[in-house]
């Protein structure tokens, strides 16, 4: 079963046009792994090193939505990981990928319980300013059941979460830019 949580309106169409605005003035590098490693093959898109105030103004706005996750998914969480800023562009894509929370996984990211994304671009199949293509979130099922697969594009300023041992990938842009805030929450 797939059970996502979607949080409209988390950041207003407005403050998203701005933080666009800012990301594209920052410069990042490729994104890595968990654990600091850069594979191409695996993942690619442009981690933005985003100044220390932006951080912890999207670090606060994350945490005030943990009342209504904490709700949906059953769980007591303490707090979330320092958000990563993501832009996606044409070619860019993460492959199929767990982030944490599994018996398997005897890292740091075993204490992660959701992973939530907040998007600031509009997905569009015709590209037009501030739109992307492709670039869609897919959410896989269990294993252990039928072969399931959710699209999952949100307006900008959702917030989407689901349990951080859901596989999921993000198929690759088309054209355009995809940004992104990606956190964990413990």
């Amino acid at each position: 079963m797939i059970d996502p949580l979607e949080i409209p309106d988390c950041l207003a169409p407005d403050a998203c046009a701005a933080l666009r605005a800012e990301l594209r003035a920052i410069a990042g590098a490729a994104a890595s792994l968990l654990g600091g490693e850069v594979r191409p093959l695996v993942r690619r898109a442009t981690r933005l090193a985003v100044p220390a105030a932006t951080s912890q103004r999207l670090k606060r706005l994350l945490t005030q939505s943990m009342p209504a996750m904490e709700r949906h998914f059953g769980v007591a969480l303490a707090g979330c990981e320092d958000p990563q800023v993501l832009r996606y562009e044409a070619g860019d894509f993460f492959v199929a990928h767990q982030d944490g929370n599994t018996p398997l996984i005897h890292d740091d990211s075993r204490f992660r319980k959701l992973s939530a994304i907040l998007f600031l671009s509009r997905q569009a199949e015709e590209p037009s300013p501030e739109t992307y293509g492709g670039g869609s979130l897919v959410l896989h099922g269990p294993y252990s059941g039928p072969d399931i697969r959710v699209a999952v594009a949100p307006a900008p300023g959702t917030l989407v979460a689901f349990p951080a041992e859901t596989t999921h990938e993000v198929i690759p842009v088309t054209h355009g830019e995809r940004f992104t805030v990606v956190t964990w929450f413990r």
